[in-house]
């Protein structure tokens, strides 16, 4: 109750924390998760349609569903087996991709040959920070199929928003998530879609969707790169520093 003002990334989580924390709205501020300055880069060719999962490979963050999605894609629309590939991409360390039930990493290997999708899947392991740029702008569209785990459920709603959705805006690229977290409203600028967390079938007629219309793929990237503009670091510096100075002054009028 004491509290000058509370800064949160979304309106999704600052809405949550002001309701729990009896704050009145007029203490709370949106300031969105900072980007760095990245160049510009144009689409790859639209065929075939490069999709990205990002982020730590590890249990738990819909990538089963992803790619449950992906063989019902096809299984619907065998014609669309060349219009896209996938690419794997992420942090693996031993303690997230090794559990009691052994490699993770193995066991989608295993899967992915299940399901029949070995000649569409690309695997780009632990990449090192300076090569994040060039891995996602050489793809179309992030997917980011998360889940939201049960044992965190626990002790409240979790709403925060993604590092991964982060890297997309800097990059200039769209992305298809699940409603997991604050991620609707990341991807609220016409720069991605939202399917319910962990159902496949709605995450498969969004694939089958940009597979069919590609040029969704540009209209997304253009959108995208307005918010990771709005976004850079410098502007959010800005936005800390008008915020700090006008509680400074005992003001209320803080934009």
């Amino acid at each position: 109750s004491q509290l000058n003002a509370l800064v949160t990334l979304t309106r999704t989580g600052g809405e949550h924390l002001r309701r729990r924390m009896r704050l009145d709205a007029s203490r709370v501020h949106v300031i969105a998760h900072g980007n760095s300055i990245i160049p510009a880069a144009p689409l790859p060719p639209l065929k075939p349609l490069k999709l990205l999962y990002f982020g730590f490979i590890y249990r738990g963050k819909g990538i089963e569903a992803l790619l449950q999605a992906l063989a019902v894609m096809l299984q619907d629309a065998p014609a669309l087996a060349g219009a896209c590939r996938l690419t794997l991409a992420g942090g693996s360390a031993p303690e997230m991709t090794f559990g009691p039930g052994g490699s993770y990493i193995d066991e989608l290997r295993g899967r992915i040959s299940e399901l029949g999708l070995g000649a569409l899947i690309d695997w780009a392991l632990d990449v090192p920070a300076e090569q994040i740029p060039g891995l996602i702008q050489s793809h179309h569209v992030m997917l980011l199929p998360y889940r939201e785990s049960k044992k965190l459920a626990l002790l409240g709603a979790m709403r925060g928003t993604s590092g991964a959705l982060s890297w997309a805006a800097a990059c200039g690229r769209g992305a298809i998530t699940s409603d997991a977290r604050a991620f609707a409203e990341e991807v609220a600028a016409g720069n991605g879609a939202i399917f319910p967390q962990g159902d496949t079938i709605a995450l498969a007629k969004h694939l089958r969707e940009l597979c069919e219309r590609p040029a969704l793929a540009q209209i997304w990237a253009d959108n995208a790169e307005q918010v990771g503009l709005a976004r850079q670091w410098p502007l959010t510096a800005e936005h800390f520093f008008h915020l700090f100075t006008a509680l400074c002054r005992g003001t209320s009028d803080v934009a």
